[in-house]
């Protein structure tokens, strides 16, 4: 686990549990390895904005609709961020194994709705080992994020964002196997 996010965690009396897993590279196989849903597992994208850079936090088995995070920071145009870009921003961190805390590299959060509607959500903690999990609200109030839908869920069989039944019973609801 990385020194700084321990140290951070512990400074704002955080409540959590580290979950140690097989070592894995990209968040699907973090998520298996950690005996986690997709939809609970953070995967975190670094992208570059007019200001700097911008964190994005959103579920394992989902991609990035990169023009509604692009309206959701605001800004004008939007990138991924470079290898060497990341490296030199998240010191410490192992490549794709970012912890999904802005704050603690001091760039802005944005997470996806539906991430932090789980009851607990399961992210990286700065190596391919470790992770941490705790209560999406936990989370919410150690991160501080802009909120929004930019997820799309890689499988494009059925969206992320699902409109309220039009009546009791309506079928309309998300499911996700494992």
């Amino acid at each position: 686990m990385l020194r700084r996010l321990e140290e951070f965690l512990g400074a704002h009396a955080a409540k959590y549990e580290r979950v140690a897993h097989q070592e894995a590279f990209t968040a699907p196989e973090e998520a298996a390895a950690a005996h986690v849903s997709g939809w609970s597992w953070a995967k975190v994208v670094i992208v570059k904005e007019r200001e700097g850079f911008a964190m994005a936090v959103l579920p394992a088995c989902c991609a990035i609709d990169m023009d509604r995070l692009k309206g959701l920071i605001g800004l004008g145009e939007i990138e991924l961020a470079s290898v060497e870009e990341i490296l030199q921003t998240f010191p410490g961190c192992e490549l794709g194994a970012i912890p999904p805390f802005g704050r603690l590299f001091g760039v802005p959060a944005f997470v996806e709705e539906g991430f932090v509607n789980q009851r607990d959500i399961t992210m990286p903690a700065g190596d391919h080992r470790s992770a941490i999990r705790m209560r999406a609200t936990e989370y919410l109030r150690l991160t501080e994020p802009r909120r929004g839908q930019f997820a799309v869920h890689e499988g494009k069989t059925f969206t992320v964002h699902v409109k309220p039944p039009a009546s009791p019973g309506d079928g309309n609801r998300r499911s996700c196997a494992l």
